[in-house]
């Protein structure tokens, strides 16, 4: 577990919390896209950490890997809070694209959806306005501390084996 402070809020993260490990590029290592780590999180509490060239990216991201289904919102209910107009009511799967056709058939629509994003590959419906995110910086690549990290969690198994009552819920 990683733990840090920024801004007198304290935040800390597993290798769960991290959405694709396979795209971290090392501080020095070739880096054309810009590909950094984001950290996602609601007040404080880590939702996931995203590696990718921008926000939006990493929005989309921990989307598509279920990080962020506490966001996750409906509107195709006709009494959604979402609505403004009543010109909008979305009965389709693709609240989106209705949206679209909605503004395409009546430009005078005045249907905003404030609050609503569309996120993911499948552009499915969010209320993130209480998303918070830390651009974190790229760490280099070290051998040694992956190694004595590893020395660490191995000597911890130890112990629980050979110890039971030292293993937490004992």
């Amino acid at each position: 577990m990683t733990k840090f402070n920024i801004n007198n809020l304290d935040f800390s993260f597993t290798d769960a919390d991290v959405v694709n490990p396979d795209d971290f590029v090392p501080a020095g290592d070739c880096n054309p896209h810009n590909v950094r780590p984001w950290l996602l999180h609601d007040h404080g509490f880590t939702v996931a950490v995203v590696f990718a060239s921008c926000l939006q990216d990493a929005i989309d991201e921990a989307v598509d890997d279920d990080k962020m289904e506490r966001y996750s919102i409906d509107i195709t209910e006709k009494d959604s809070s979402y609505h403004t107009s009543s010109c909008c009511f979305f009965q389709s799967e693709d609240p989106a694209s209705e949206f679209d056709r909605c503004r395409l058939l009546d430009p005078d629509c005045d249907c905003d959806l404030p609050g609503v994003s569309f996120l993911g590959n499948a552009g499915e419906t969010f209320d993130i306005e209480t998303l918070g995110y830390i651009e974190l910086p790229n760490p280099r690549a070290s051998f040694t501390a992956q190694f004595e990290a590893h020395q660490e969690a191995e000597q911890e198994a130890d112990d629980k084996r050979s110890c039971p009552w030292l293993a937490p819920g004992y």
